[in-house]
């Protein structure tokens, strides 16, 4: 089962917070992440508010997936692992968010997928590599555009 991975860092000019805020709302994610259709939070911390799971149709040069994914929130990020899909056997990603300055975030974004796509090694890396690189583009257009930067 072939298993991918890719793994980022880019400086968004806004508050920790604000980027922290923006990552939790999963129900925005089609809005900023092109390769997400649907998002919907299935479950909801009662204590906290903060989702708990969440399932998600996505597109990507290999085709359409649907997934769902359980999130652990930590005071710098947010991680998860997937619960079930369709063409993916497993998930795991994370945001790791590291504060610069009071007004510019260090974003590490990490993402591994399992899966058995017939693909060769080459293509499978530039898929995984472009879906990072598009989700954080869309993170810091997000943030920024909407000024994030106080």
């Amino acid at each position: 089962m072939p298993t991918d991975s890719a793994t980022r860092t880019v400086r968004v000019h806004a508050p920790r917070a604000t980027v922290l805020a923006t990552i939790r709302d999963l129900n925005s994610q089609p809005e900023w992440i092109p390769e997400i259709r649907q998002a919907e939070v299935l479950e909801v911390d009662e204590r906290t508010g903060l989702p708990v799971t969440a399932r998600f149709t996505a597109s990507a040069p290999v085709g359409t997936d649907s997934y769902t994914l359980r999130y652990r929130h930590h005071d710098d990020g947010m991680s998860w692992s997937m619960v079930q899909g369709r063409l993916q056997t497993g998930q795991e990603g994370r945001y790791q968010l590291d504060e610069i300055t009071p007004d510019t975030t260090s974003v590490t974004y990490q993402l591994t997928i399992r899966h058995n796509l017939p693909l060769p090694g080459f293509i499978r890396s530039r898929v995984i590599k472009g879906l990072v690189d598009s989700t954080l583009t869309g993170l810091q257009q997000r943030v920024e555009l909407s000024g994030g930067a106080r």
